[in-house]
């Protein structure tokens, strides 16, 4: 009688460098969803939620943060040769996130100041994963949603490469029923941001800051002209530094 091979499970490995762990508390968020997926996954590594620590052979890696020192860059870029798909969990992995705010010059200066003259950093500028290995996927946010992970993982574990939303978080704000914040003369980068957030911040009374990264075709210019009509430039900076400064920098 001919022997039926078992299929092994996918191999998932997740980790963090440089961030608050605030996308990684998302996933336990997750609570009954999150055991269904580990029942159809081998998790063989993650530091914040057992202890085998396997270092090979990841079918899935998931990364949170941003690498800023030489060890977590070499960590990084070990992962990628061992992972067949790498997955950048969250604004600070996708996009360098609040990390990426300060520039290096501006990092040393800060360091002077808070510490001594004679203090000795290790970090160095915050980039995003992107800047170092190749990014199979990201998923976005500041934290990242709940729904975004389980739209992501379950397409993976389908052999499906997942796909960006082809829309911008004005849609999901006008489905939510709020006013527009640039009609009533507010800054707001809804419709240059992809789409995915369900536009909890602007559902909450405030601004959308961009954490979600820009949506393809994004018109900047066209925004920056409404902006330019709302408020100074110094204020348009600071809307645009919060996230989006690395991938709006040459636009």
């Amino acid at each position: 009688m001919k022997k039926t091979s078992v299929k092994s499970k996918p191999r998932i490995g997740i980790f963090d460098f440089t961030d608050c762990e605030g996308c990684q508390v998302k996933l336990v968020s997750l609570r009954e969803r999150l055991l269904a997926i580990l029942n159809r996954v081998e998790l063989v590594n993650w530091r914040l939620g057992q202890d085998r620590q396997e270092w090979e052979n990841f079918d899935i890696a998931i990364i949170e943060g941003t690498p800023i020192t030489q060890d977590e860059i070499s960590l990084l870029k070990y992962l990628r040769e061992n992972s067949k798909f790498l997955v950048a969990l969250g604004a600070c992995a996708a996009i360098a996130g609040i990390p990426g705010i300060v520039n290096k010059e501006d990092r040393e200066k800060l360091y002077k100041k808070i510490y001594n003259e004679n203090y000795k950093p290790q970090g160095i500028d915050a980039l995003p994963l992107s800047a170092y290995v190749a990014v199979d996927f990201c998923i976005h946010g500041c934290p990242v949603d709940e729904e975004e992970i389980v739209r992501v993982v379950e397409d993976l574990l389908a052999a499906k490469k997942p796909s960006y939303h082809d829309y911008s978080v004005c849609f999901e704000c006008k489905q939510a029923g709020n006013p527009c914040r640039l009609l009533n003369g507010k800054p707001c980068l809804g419709p240059i941001t992809q789409g995915g957030c369900g536009a909890v911040c602007l559902n909450a009374g405030s601004p959308c800051y961009g954490c979600f990264s820009l949506r393809e075709e994004a018109n900047i210019k066209g925004l920056r002209k409404i902006l330019n009509s709302i408020t100074d430039e110094k204020e348009i900076k600071r809307y645009f530094t919060m996230f989006l400064h690395r991938v709006t920098s040459n636009q």
